[in-house]
């Protein structure tokens, strides 16, 4: 599962590339950069603790793919309060870790900064849903779904990553996918 998990991952940023070249997704490029470090820190820690993780492996390479494109097709990165707040506490968590050496505490500073960096996305989401594309965020949230069935062991290390993507993941998709049904 852990395998597929991200292979599916990475497949999703297809879709969501055609849809970023084709004008019709406009990704956050804070958001954006904001994962693509932090999670390439926390597959770092990851490792270093033994933990394995085949989503933040495919996520990695996808991310800085997206961040590349988000800063050319995303236009100016806008730097609000929300994505101010978002960059803080993705730096925030970055520096505590910095600051302990201890992977543990790597990985879930890591993963508090892949959650605050999501909200310029929420809130991008939430104002303009046609801005995202379902099909790679349903794709994404499938390969969470894998990613929990592979957790062997149910610590901080293996499991906290898995559950920060799934609920990043569900957001998305209540927000681009269900809430525009809703209203």
């Amino acid at each position: 599962m852990n395998v597929i998990s991200g292979i599916l991952f990475f497949v999703a940023f297809l879709p969501y590339v055609l849809s970023i070249l084709s004008g019709e997704t406009v990704p956050s490029p804070v958001s954006w950069i904001i994962w693509a470090c932090v999670d390439t820190l926390a597959l770092v820690a990851m490792k270093k603790e033994g933990a394995k993780s085949g989503q933040l492996t495919g996520a990695v390479a996808g991310a800085w793919l997206i961040t590349i494109l988000a800063l050319i097709f995303g236009g100016k990165p806008s730097m609000g309060t929300i994505e101010w707040v978002s960059f803080a506490g993705a730096a925030i968590g970055i520096i505590l870790w910095q600051r302990t050496g201890n992977a543990v505490c790597a990985i879930v500073s890591s993963q508090v900064a892949v959650f605050i960096g999501a909200f310029p996305t929420f809130a991008r989401a939430y104002l303009n849903p046609a801005q995202e594309d379902p099909v790679a965020w349903l794709i994404w949230l499938a390969s969470c779904i894998c990613a929990l069935f592979a957790i062997r062991k149910w610590d901080l290390a293996n499991a906290l990553q898995p559950l920060t993507f799934t609920a990043v993941e569900c957001i998305m998709v209540y927000l681009i996918v269900i809430r525009p049904y809703l209203i």
